[in-house]
């Protein structure tokens, strides 16, 4: 099962890698690759080979990730699987930036060597932005939104958090719309109404896209309650849900390009915007002369940050971290799917071992005991890790709101216990055979604690 939704997961990354980075080879508001070229630099056959070229690099280097994606899923040990798949992830969104900086390199040396560079009177600028009017936030969806979140969270207490994550995501998306966006007029070239027709464009499909993403969230929380019926019902509406709102994203970004590519189409004939010295590859906004952190990503409906600037620095090392920090989690993830299970009892209590988590219970509150052989069916975590080996955490299946597991998913028997207070426990060891042999054991010296 991991193999399958976490590998199928790179492609997804990998496809809206391609499309975004293959689009980049169109000619948007005077620039192609992130290199700004006069009107009539368009049909240079060099700068169209150079094009061309990139391509067809970009293809090749998509399909071989591609391939080894799909190799990737065939991965028998988790272990291996997990660290594999965060440095897959690492390739997926490096290696086509990374043929994107080649030839940006190619075409801003072309660029230089025809003395295709901008004169004093073509880089006067004209900001019309006190001009454009942006129609207010809807405040009102994005609160109800996060309301209809709530609801479930009435019915599917021991999932809280998810419902509680998700109204917060819900209201976010909100306010991110709003301050994570900067009211800056898309000015290309002297045509004023041009400026204003890519303002408002841009601004309209930035607010779909986080009314996309409050809607996400409903359907995020209203799949993760579905799971009180079927738990495979549940997360399969969650996959799809997360799947049609990639795809929502990627429809409106890619709609957003292709307008602007449409409107642009004859711009720049006289005097045209050139800002590439501000843009690092193409790709990175510093500009140490901008107070702003959050700028207009140069084409599309996204903004991007000022690497220049404070936060926009404090961003980007949390983004490293926090890449770093994935892999180093899921390597220990991978780890800890084997280290040792200890079940075992002392003179007046069982109990079972992993790492740093220790369950320990009573005898004498001991109220069942059963020795199951298989894991019980349907299974919410509510707090809790799982691998293709280990389940260790806060549980809730059917009659059992309250379960603790700590077991070996593929070394049954199981040794349930329920305590006097209604909660439930699940133990398992490495070791088949210590499951049985405790549950023998286990019978009578609970029967003598509860005399």
């Amino acid at each position: 099962m991991f193999g399958l939704v976490s590998w199928s997961a790179l492609w997804i990354v990998l496809l809206c890698m391609w499309l975004t980075q293959r689009n980049e080879s169109k000619f948007k508001k005077n620039f192609v690759l992130g290199v700004t070229f006069p009107f009539e630099a368009h049909v240079d056959p060099q700068v169209q080979q150079i094009l061309k070229q990139y391509q067809k690099n970009l293809d090749r280097v998509c399909l071989l990730l591609g391939a080894v994606s799909i190799a990737g899923g065939f991965i028998p040990d988790m272990s291996i699987s997990l660290i594999c798949w965060s440095g897959m992830l690492i390739l997926d969104l490096v290696l086509p930036m990374w043929v994107f900086a080649r030839s940006h390199g190619k075409l801003k040396a072309l660029k230089k060597e025809r003395g295709w560079m901008p004169s004093a009177k073509q880089q006067v600028r004209v900001d019309v932005s006190a001009m454009i009017t942006y129609p207010r936030p809807k405040w009102i969806w994005y609160l109800l939104a996060a309301a209809l979140c709530v609801i479930p969270l009435v019915f599917q207490r021991e999932l809280r958090w998810v419902h509680i994550l998700s109204a917060a995501t819900a209201a976010m998306s909100g306010i991110l719309s709003v301050f994570c966006y900067r009211r800056k007029s898309e000015t290309v070239d002297e045509n004023q109404e041009l400026t204003r027709t890519l303002s408002q464009l841009r601004y309209r499909m930035w607010n779909r896209i986080w009314t996309a993403s409050a809607c996400c969230a409903v359907f995020i929380s209203y799949s993760i309650w579905a799971m009180e019926i079927s738990a495979g019902v549940g997360i399969s509406l969650v996959v799809l849900t997360v799947i049609a709102f990639s795809g929502a994203v990627m429809a409106l970004e890619m709609h957003t390009r292709k307008l602007q590519e449409t409107l642009t189409a004859q711009s720049g004939q006289e005097w045209y915007i050139d800002e590439d010295d501000h843009w690092l590859w193409g790709q990175f906004y510093y500009n140490p002369n901008d107070s702003h952190m959050m700028v207009n990503a140069r084409v599309g409906a996204g903004t991007t940050i000022n690497l220049a600037s404070t936060g926009g620095k404090v961003i980007t090392g949390f983004v490293l971290a926090s890449l770093v920090g994935t892999m180093v989690f899921l390597a220990f993830l991978g780890i800890a799917d084997k280290s040792e299970i200890l079940l075992d009892t002392t003179a007046e209590t069982v109990f079972c071992e992993n790492g740093s988590t220790r369950y320990e219970v009573p005898f004498e509150e001991i109220e069942q005991l059963e020795l199951l052989t298989e894991m019980p069916d349907d299974l919410l975590r509510t707090g809790a890790i799982g691998g293709q080996h280990l389940f260790k955490g806060s549980f809730a299946g059917k009659g059992m709101s309250d379960l603790r597991i700590l077991a070996d998913l593929t070394n049954p028997p199981y040794l349930k216990i329920k305590i006097t207070s209604g909660q439930y426990y699940l133990f398992g060891a490495r070791d088949p055979q210590a499951a049985e042999k405790l549950y023998s054991d286990l019978s009578s010296l609970v029967r003598e604690a509860q005399k």
